[in-house]
């Protein structure tokens, strides 16, 4: 059975941002490369344990695993939450490769726009 996978809505708000960045850049080929962005995260409908915990995990004390899309300097880091017992797979943000790592006030609780509280 696959996994659900759920945009919270500062993932939304990421996807948001960068959809218009990459259209005013190039409007051509920026929906595509959007798409295949959306492709990307849905992929983690099938097999979701196959990426490794991203370093934002260990101050956040939660399982937060990351996703990578892009090549060299245009990668995009995915961060999610796994919620097995659901089999929801939370994207919880989309950030751009050579932004600085979020802390762990500042990432999304599964299902909210708002950090987590500590």
């Amino acid at each position: 059975m696959a996994w659900q996978v759920v945009l919270a809505n500062s993932a939304k708000a990421d996807a948001g941002a960068i959809y218009d960045w990459v259209v005013a850049k190039s409007p051509v080929n920026g929906p595509a490369w959007f798409e295949e962005l959306i492709d990307c995260l849905y992929s983690l409908e099938e097999m979701p344990f196959r990426c490794s915990l991203a370093r934002e995990a260990s101050e956040a004390r939660r399982e937060i695993r990351c996703l990578r899309f892009g090549r060299r300097q245009h990668v995009y880091r995915i961060l999610y939450q796994i919620e097995e017992p659901r089999k929801m797979v939370w994207i919880l943000h989309i950030r751009h490769g050579a932004l600085r790592d979020l802390t762990a006030d500042e990432l999304s609780v599964p299902g909210t726009s708002s950090p987590a509280e500590m």
